[in-house]
């Protein structure tokens, strides 16, 4: 049961990290919204998939 549940952390960090991805490098594209912070989360996310 405990691998089911870290399983879906990893899938939901993953799923957040692209997302966040995703508005980062449209925030560097486009000069409304700032990309910077959505990297960080993103950077983030994928740093704590990688240690479960």
């Amino acid at each position: 049961m405990d691998n089911v549940l870290k399983g879906i952390q990893k899938a939901t960090l993953i799923a957040i990290g692209i997302a966040s991805l995703v508005v980062g490098i449209l925030g560097v594209l486009l000069p409304v919204l700032p990309g910077t912070p959505f990297l960080i989360v993103s950077a983030l996310c994928f740093s704590w998939a990688a240690a479960l």
